[in-house]
């Protein structure tokens, strides 16, 4: 005789499998009422039947949880794929829309300015530093650019001349750097003087006479005894100054160009001319 069929506790568990089995059998017939025997089996039955169900209910979840884990996983990698494609996708727009933005500014000041002849270039590389005290530009002698015509920003104000000219490149010297002078005039008193840069990104108007009557928020413009065309905007008064023991006055100019976001400029081929 086999060794387990000696071993009791296997036997009663046997005989129960067997019965509970049987009875399951017997019962699977429906459309009856069941016995006093049956019923009784099935009460005593079914709270091992509810933990088997519940235990084997758990373990599928279980591994139903860890499949699921993993498809999460490779869902959620795809998804973090998604976010960064359109998050550059968000930032080459932005910038499409900004540089659409400067250009069309840029098609407007030369479509009302028609006195002006003006090639749009592109800066290509500047001087280290925050401010365009001097950079080059992407156009040059193949498209008529020439040393001392004016510089100005897509919106039309003052920003330096032309310095130097290559075929196909030129230098520009900004108007706030400290080797930059340019006629200029008050737009309301008429007084003239002198512009220079500081290389820090400001102006100052300098042999301004004690009696000008210049003072903070006046706009000052190229003069008419500039090289440059009359009427292009420098930039605003912020401040007015006398040193002491001085015959002269002088102004704290704020650009009207923003010299830290330069991207496209217009150079004006007419040297001299009726300006705007």
């Amino acid at each position: 005789m086999p060794r387990f069929f000696r071993n009791k506790q296997f036997i009663l568990v046997f005989l129960i499998a067997v019965a509970l089995i049987a009875a399951m059998a017997y019962t699977y017939d429906t459309g009856r009422y069941v016995t006093k025997l049956e019923s009784a089996v099935g009460y005593i039955f079914s709270p091992v039947q509810r933990v088997f169900y519940k235990t084997g209910k758990g373990i599928f979840n279980f591994f139903s949880s860890i499949k699921e884990i993993g498809t999460l996983r490779a869902t959620n990698e795809k998804l973090q794929k998604e976010v960064e494609k359109l998050r550059k996708e968000n930032v080459r727009l932005q910038e499409l829309i900004n540089e659409n933005k400067r250009l069309k500014e840029a098609l407007n000041f030369k479509t009302e300015n028609t006195e002006l002849d003006m090639k749009l270039a592109s800066i290509i590389s500047k001087n280290p530093g925050n401010w365009f005290n001097t950079f080059n530009i992407d156009i040059g002698k193949s498209s008529g650019i020439k040393p001392g015509m004016a510089v100005l920003d897509e919106k039309g104000n003052m920003v330096g001349q032309i310095t130097a000219v290559g075929d196909n490149w030129s230098k520009v010297l900004a108007i706030i750097d400290r080797d930059s002078s340019v006629s200029a005039v008050d737009v309301r008193t008429r007084d003239n003087g002198i512009v220079r840069g500081d290389s820090s990104g400001g102006l100052t108007m300098i042999y301004l006479p004690l009696d000008a009557e210049i003072i903070e928020g006046d706009i000052i413009t190229t003069s008419d005894m500039s090289k440059f065309p009359k009427g292009l905007i420098i930039g605003k008064v912020t401040k007015v100054t006398r040193d002491s023991g001085s015959l002269l006055k002088q102004a704290i100019i704020k650009p009207a160009a923003d010299f830290e976001r330069l991207e496209y400029v217009f150079v004006v081929t007419n040297i001299k001319g009726t300006g705007k």
